[in-house]
């Protein structure tokens, strides 16, 4: 379906974009930590169901 160059592009565009998108958390969260109040709760909660519908789809199959 996906040729292996193809497969190691997307893989290298997925880690460098999130390390990326981390990288301006981490600043942006430095300048105005009022804004990222509780988002830690918000990435869990994401994370949690997530997991759940993974967990709950290998169950039902």
């Amino acid at each position: 379906m996906f040729t292996d160059g193809q497969k190691i592009f997307a893989i290298l565009f997925i880690v460098v974009f999130l390390i990326g998108i981390g990288y301006q958390f981490y600043l942006d969260r430095k300048k105005n930590k009022k804004l990222f109040k509780g988002t830690y709760w918000v990435l869990i909660t994401i994370m949690a169901v997530m997991l759940a519908y993974v967990t709950l789809t290998k169950l039902v199959h």
